[in-house]
């Protein structure tokens, strides 16, 4: 599990202790071993704004040297933010499929080393999304949301999915995902 204060003391860390881009991408490129992953990831709201979170997808690759490098990280969101993330509330708005700075950090996590079917199945589910982008609703009525895009791309990987992935707090729903898997 990674929460923002992880995050932040890993940052505190590397700049006690610096670690070059390049040593970084050394262990990458000499990684004897990349074992792919599939992440569910969800963070709370940050602050006291009562927006209800964000749930996301994350791909990436475990290294033989235990580190984690998420390649990717997904998440199903308004198109164009601003008024755009009022409507959402009320009614459907046109969504799409991107990667937000705010997707670094993360309080609940579901990893999932799939075999080579799963994972192509999860990402023809990202591939479709990007696409044909489906209409976005907050609540998940006459449209869709972060958590069921999350709950698609578990669903096509043959994970078990909980009721209601629209319905739900995105911390929620991936915590009830994780739970039964």
């Amino acid at each position: 599990m990674y929460s923002r204060r992880s995050v932040v003391a890993s940052m505190a860390a590397m700049i006690a202790f610096p670690v070059s881009a390049q040593d970084l991408f050394d262990l990458y490129q000499n990684s004897v071993s990349k074992a792919p992953f599939v992440a569910f990831l969800a963070r709370n709201s940050p602050g006291a704004t009562g927006a209800p979170g964000h749930s996301f997808v994350g791909f990436g690759v475990e290294l033989d040297n235990g580190l984690t490098v998420y390649e990717n990280l997904l998440g199903f969101h308004p198109k164009g933010g601003g008024y755009e993330v009022v409507k959402a509330v009320f009614s459907s708005t046109s969504g799409e499929l991107k990667s937000v700075i705010e997707d670094v950090a993360w309080d609940v996590e579901l990893r999932v080393y799939p075999s080579d079917s799963q994972f192509q199945s999860a990402k023809s589910v990202v591939q479709t999304w990007m696409s044909d982008a489906p209409k976005y609703n907050l609540f998940a009525e006459n449209g869709k949301n972060c958590s069921v895009f999350a709950s698609e791309v578990a669903a096509a990987m043959g994970l078990n999915v909980p009721d209601g992935p629209g319905s739900k707090l995105p911390i929620t729903f991936i915590s009830e995902m994780k739970d039964i898997n």
